[in-house]
């Protein structure tokens, strides 16, 4: 049996990590074998419904907590790989203090999805509520942002299983492997 593995996907908005996530059980299965999806979006409305708290790195924490007790949920039924996504694991300061759990669960590697803004605006031109100059905006600041030990994905030209499959290739060779806590850029 393999090392479970779980991969943290990170990219701005409009990036394509919740069309991956939401590629179906088929999909991933013939592509990376069982693999579940995890969109923290969906935990944070659990206690934010509307969007409308201010930033709380207390409620960042909570939802990544969750997250790790998800992965062992789901590498206890027997999953191999566990995707989460979301905007919020893509610095160091809120993912350290997960690792340790996921490193005792299995394998930990992190991506990040890196398009176009041409892209970006593609996949975005028919959600009346994203404002393309706030869309860029994000593109640029997590690209600044970017941390070395995430493996990048310039998923621009590539559809979702495209993506899918570009992210198996990275986390099959290694790249983007966690194994411990990491510097904070």
């Amino acid at each position: 049996m393999r090392t479970p593995r779980t991969v943290f996907l990170s990219g701005p908005a409009g990036s394509g990590k919740t069309t991956i996530l939401r590629l179906s059980h088929e999909e991933k299965l013939a592509l990376w074998g069982r693999t579940a999806a995890i969109d923290t979006d969906h935990l944070f409305l659990m206690v934010d419904p509307l969007w409308d708290l201010p930033y709380d790195d207390a409620r960042t924490a909570l939802v990544l907590r969750q997250c790790v007790s998800l992965v062992e949920s789901f590498f206890g039924a027997d999953y191999e790989n566990v995707l989460i996504a979301g905007n919020s694991i893509h610095d160091a300061i809120d993912l350290n203090p997960v690792i340790p759990d996921l490193l005792r669960l299995g394998r930990v590697f992190h991506v990040s999805l890196d398009p176009s803004e041409a892209a970006v605006l593609r996949r975005t031109a028919g959600d009346l509520d994203r404002s393309p100059a706030h869309l860029i905006n994000d593109l640029h600041l997590l690209r600044a942002k970017r941390p070395p030990w995430s493996a990048p994905v310039d998923n621009s030209t590539l559809n979702p299983l495209e993506t899918l499959q570009e992210i198996a290739r990275l986390v099959g060779s290694g790249e983007g492997e966690l194994h411990g806590p990491m510097a904070d850029v």
